[in-house]
């Protein structure tokens, strides 16, 4: 974080022993088991909301946090994971049950997808499509073929972007937007 000095940051899969330093989070929705979500921002964070995804993976459920910074929303998204069966449904749901709670206006929804199949990618990229985002970049998993971390923009225009190598099994993301 430090070399890139973003304005704004996502992260997922956070949680209280991975993170030496959680209160350099503004916004934080953590689990012990680690599949919580942040945000941070070089500017004051406001309309946080957290919500939970509609179903389980396993015995615990993933979070999400959004809230609006720089004038716009966003959406740190882990989503449901679906293993051992990968059930494109119940990722929808939760891209789903995120969007209804969405306010109108620029937004960023990033993050950890899952989507381990075509059949995923596209299934997401419906429905976000439906609700005003365009798919805007994805970046590549260390050791597949089909990448399971996207961003999707509404009202925002990304400039520039690149992904880097980072101590999670996900590479991280650095995506240049602007907006009117």
């Amino acid at each position: 974080m430090e070399e890139y000095k973003p304005d704004v940051m996502l992260a997922q899969e956070i949680n209280f022993y991975s993170e030496t330093n959680l209160g350099g989070f503004s916004v934080i929705n953590i689990s012990s088991m680690g599949y919580g979500t942040a945000i941070i921002s070089n500017e004051q964070i406001t309309d946080v909301n957290k919500v939970h995804a509609p179903h389980p993976d396993f015995f615990f459920v993933k979070k999400t946090i959004i809230a609006r910074t720089k004038n716009i929303q966003f959406v740190s998204f882990h989503g449901y994971n679906g293993q051992p069966f990968k059930n494109v449904d119940k990722l929808v749901d939760h891209v789903q049950a995120i969007l209804s709670v969405l306010c109108p206006g620029p937004t960023v929804f990033a993050g950890d997808f899952n989507t381990w199949s075509q059949g995923h990618l596209d299934a997401v990229k419906g429905v976000m499509e439906e609700n005003g985002f365009r798919h805007a970049y994805t970046w590549p998993y260390p050791g597949r073929d089909s990448p399971l971390d996207h961003a999707f923009l509404r009202g925002v225009t990304l400039e520039n972007s690149t992904h880097y190598e980072s101590a999670s099994d996900h590479f991280g993301a650095i995506l240049d937007l602007s907006y009117d």
